[in-house]
């Protein structure tokens, strides 16, 4: 059984609020705050906060606005969701390189060993899991 070693969570506000940024600075001060043995260093961190851009992202642009950021910590895993307040689930475009935008979830796919979305009363949460160094 994997237990959560560490766990960050971050209550957000509506669509005119902070937006990705907020949730952003707060994902760069909790890596900093992890033991440095389980700090995603380098690349491995940039990763972090760009699935975590692309999740709060998604929230703000195509539902009502996120509700939280939770991060989950385990000795092998980073466990980045977004909770919205949509019972839809997010949509994985066509992969088309000529557009500027659109391209959300395959870099949450590219860049995760897993990701998916699970229903909660309120909404759902939007999940990517990341390798831990």
């Amino acid at each position: 059984m994997n237990r959560t070693a560490r766990h960050w969570h971050l209550p957000l506000g509506p669509v005119d609020g902070p937006g990705p940024q907020h949730g952003m600075a707060y994902v760069r001060r909790a890596l900093a705050r992890a033991p440095a043995p389980e700090l995603p260093e380098g690349p491995r961190s940039e990763d972090v906060l760009l699935v975590t851009c692309e999740l709060l992202t998604n929230a703000y642009s195509h539902t009502p606005g996120p509700i939280c950021l939770d991060l989950d910590l385990d000795h092998d895993t980073l466990t980045v969701a977004v909770t919205d307040a949509s019972t839809r689930p997010p949509v994985v475009r066509p992969y088309r390189p000529q557009q500027p935008h659109g391209h959300g979830m395959h870099i949450v796919e590219r860049l995760s060993v897993d990701w998916g979305v699970t229903p909660v009363p309120s909404g759902k949460t939007v999940w990517a899991v990341l390798p831990a160094p």
